[in-house]
Parts: C-alpha cells; structure tokens; sequence
C-alpha cells in the first residue's frame, strides 16, 4: 500500500516531467535562441526504405522539430559511410557521431546486450515492454557506458531470429552438422554448437557469396535480411523459430554525449523516446509486407508446429547456464519480468 507521502512525490515527479516534455515540444523556433547548433551524422547498414532506415531518417526529422532547427542529423544509409561492423569503432574514435548496428555486433565492443539474445527469452510484446520501454533496458543503457558507449535507442530490425538455407528444417535434429552463418557473437556460437550445427562467423558483407559458394549451408538472420541481401537468390527456404529479437542499438560515444548541453540532450531524449515508438509500429506493419516479398521472390516460410517449437525452445533453454559473459542473475530478472508481461 503507498502513503499518500510517497503518492505525492511520484505525482510531483510525473508532473514536472510532462512539463519538461511539454516545452520541448511545444517550443517554437524563436525560444531556441539559446541552444547551440549541432550537426550530427548517423550511419545504417540497412536499406532506408526498411524499418531502420526510416526510424533514422524520422529521428533526424524529429530532432530539427524539437530543436527549431538548430540540431541537424544526416543519415547515412545502405553502409555507404560505414558497414555495421564497423559503425561502432567509428563512434568511439570520434569519426561519426552516432552509429548504429546489432546487438551481435556490438560484441567486440561491449558485452551489454548479450543477455537480450538468449535463447527464447523474450517474445515481440516482452522485448518490447522489458527491454524497449521498461527500466531493465534502462540499466542496460547505463551498464554500456563503462565501455565508452552511450545507447541511444534500442529499435527492432525485422523481428526475431530465423533460420535459411537451402534445406528446409523443421526440428533441431535437422540442422546437426551444418554449417551456419552467424555474426560475431559468442552466444549465437552457444546456441548454434548446443544444437549440433557448427556455426560459421561470416560478416554481413560476405554472407551472400558464402551461401552462393555453399562455404556455409544456411544462416542465422532476420527476415529483413533477405531483401537487404538479396538472399532469395542463394537460399530457398526460411524456418521461423523466432529464438532471440535482433535489437538493433544507436550509440553516441560517453565523450560526446557529456559534451551536449542539458538542452541538446533533452531534446534529443525526447527524439529517441518518439523514434522508438515510431519504430515498434512501422515493425509491424512491414513484417507482412515482407513474408509475402520473401514468397514472392521464391523462398519457402515455415512456421513451425507448437509442438516443434517446443523442441526449439527446450534446446534453445538448455543453454542458459553456459550462456557467456551473461549474468545468471540478469538473465532470471528479465525472465521474471517478461513473463510478468500481459
């Protein structure tokens, strides 16, 4: 039961932030006299006409509203300035200022977000309200911070993790011994060595001519990626066991990020907390749209039965303990909190 002490500070606490939000966003030009100008460049692996494009590119619309002009990003899609892998290290000399990539991507640079990618987790709704908008992202945002990174956003880039490849696969047994590609992260290497197959590192970039090649029998991905890659071209069959969301994280250095004005980082709080709920929603509505690409184009969706995704998620649970670099104790805390989840 609260006090009415303690329901009065949390009701003087949401008022004064609704108001602090409510002069940012209401705030013509004229009353950014003040503000500094600021010039920002963003970079996106992804095509800009996919959900990460478009977040980005609403993002930089969202913060010239908010700062009457004075705060300008240029997004930089399709990797022209930097490929994913690469985006991060560009944050941290100081050679961009905000980058974006997976959270499998980040590995080599912080070991944050490796806890978002054990298996079987979180479901769409859990990510989102757990790990998007809910405090425990919040503690992750900070955690990465030792490592000179400052999140920004967390966004969705084509949903949960799939399988492809030129076979289709319907149960664990069916993907021992071959060889997948995967991203460099230790834990899908965990995950893809639990279940018999050997998981193979190929960068994003080289992933279509290993698949071409037969170098690798399948990968690990997105739906997203297959346009992105072209991918209907080198596989033919997609198997949604949907075991861990790509979350995709926009970073500033801690660097830059203490070199902002009060002013310039509220306005672009406000800009991320905008995008990311932009983001969930365009999510949505372009995983339709993308099945029915994916068909088009020649590759068979299967979507496992329930009980074959029960063979999915026993697998994918038995991991847990040998999860690398992951705190068991994080790992319970977002379990409880997303089956908390309604």
């Amino acid at each position: 039961m609260f006090t009415s002490d303690l329901w009065g500070k949390r009701r003087l606490a949401l008022l004064a932030s609704l108001i602090a939000t409510a002069l940012i966003t209401a705030a013509p030009a004229a009353a950014q006299d003040d503000l500094p100008p600021l010039k920002m460049r963003a970079t996106n692996s992804y095509p800009q006409d996919q959900t990460g494009g478009k977040a980005l590119d609403f993002f930089a619309k969202r913060v010239a509203e908010l700062s009457g002009g004075k705060i300008t990003v240029q997004v930089f899609h399709g990797g022209k300035l930097y490929t994913e892998d690469k985006s991060i290290q560009a944050v941290l000399d100081g050679t961009v200022e905000m980058g974006m990539a997976s959270t499998s991507n980040h590995g080599p640079f912080t070991k944050v977000w490796q806890v978002v990618e054990t298996p079987f987790l979180v479901d769409k709704k859990q990510f989102r309200d757990v790990v998007i908008r809910g405090e425990i992202g919040k503690e992750l945002k900070k955690m990465a911070e030792k490592d000179r990174l400052h999140p920004m956003m967390i966004l969705e880039t084509g949903g949960h993790r799939v399988v492809g490849g030129a076979k289709q696969i319907k149960l664990p047994d069916d993907i021992k011994g071959a060889k997948i590609r995967v991203p460099q992260s230790p834990v899908l290497l965990v995950f893809y060595r639990g279940l018999g197959a050997n998981p193979t590192v190929v960068p994003w970039g080289e992933t279509y001519l290993a698949l071409a090649s037969k170098t690798v029998d399948g990968l690990d991905a997105v739906l997203a990626s297959w346009p992105t890659g072209k991918l209907w071209e080198v596989t033919k069959h997609v198997t949604t066991i949907n075991w861990a969301p790509i979350a995709t994280v926009t970073d500033v250095s801690v660097k830059w990020w203490n070199e902002r004005t009060p002013k310039q980082r509220a306005i672009l709080d406000q800009a991320v907390k905008d995008t990311e709920e932009f983001s969930m929603k365009a999510e949505d509505e372009n995983e339709t749209a993308l099945r029915e690409l994916i068909k088009k184009n020649g590759v068979a969706i299967y979507d496992p039965t329930a009980q074959e995704r029960d063979a999915w998620r026993k697998a994918g649970l038995s991991i847990w303990k040998s999860m690398p670099d992951v705190d068991q104790a994080l790992i319970e805390r977002i379990n409880k909190a997303a089956q908390a989840v309604k």
